[in-house]
C-alpha cells in the first residue's frame, strides 16, 4: 500500500517561496509606508508608479505565500486549499457586487473597485480563511 502523504502532487511551488514572498510583502509595505509617511515630493506619474509598483510587489508576495507548499502536503492540506479558494472566490463576488451599495449609502460618488483592490481582497481572504481552517484542525 503506498503512502498518499509523500506521494500527493499538487501545483504548488517550493515551501522557501513562503519566505521570499513575506520579504516581498515587507519590503512593499516599507517601501510605500516611507514614501507615504515622510511626504515625499514627487511628479504625479512618478507617485502613480510608486503606488502601481508597491501595490503589485505586494500582490506577489500574498501569490507566493498563497502558492507555497506545506512541509507536509497531503490531501488534507489540499482540501482546506480548495474549500478556502472557493469560499473567497464566494465573498470576492458578494464583495463586488456589494461595495458599490456601501459606496451609496456612505459616500456620495461611487468608487469603481481595481483589479489590484479585488485580487488583493481575494489573496488575503484566502490566506486568512486557508490558515484559520488549518490552525483549527491542529
Amino acid at each position: 500500500m503506498e503512502n498518499k502523504t509523500n506521494n500527493y502532487k499538487g501545483t504548488r511551488i517550493h515551501k522557501h517561496f513562503k519566505k521570499m514572498g513575506i520579504g516581498i510583502i515587507l519590503i512593499a509595505l516599507i517601501t510605500g509606508l516611507s514614501i507615504k509617511l515622510m511626504h515625499i515630493e514627487m511628479m504625479p506619474t512618478h507617485k502613480a508608479f510608486f503606488k502601481v509598483f508597491t501595490l503589485n510587489g505586494f500582490i506577489l508576495g500574498l501569490l507566493f505565500v498563497a502558492l507555497a507548499k506545506e512541509k507536509v502536503e497531503d490531501e488534507m492540506i489540499a482540501q482546506m486549499r480548495s474549500k478556502a479558494m472557493s469560499q473567497t472566490f464566494i465573498w470576492a463576488v458578494l464583495y463586488v457586487i456589494l461595495t458599490p451599495f456601501v459606496d451609496l449609502i456612505f459616500k456620495d460618488p461611487i468608487q469603481n473597485l481595481t483589479g489590484q483592490q479585488v485580487v488583493i481582497a481575494m489573496l488575503f481572504g484566502y490566506l486568512l480563511n486557508y490558515y484559520s481552517q488549518k490552525f483549527s484542525n491542529k
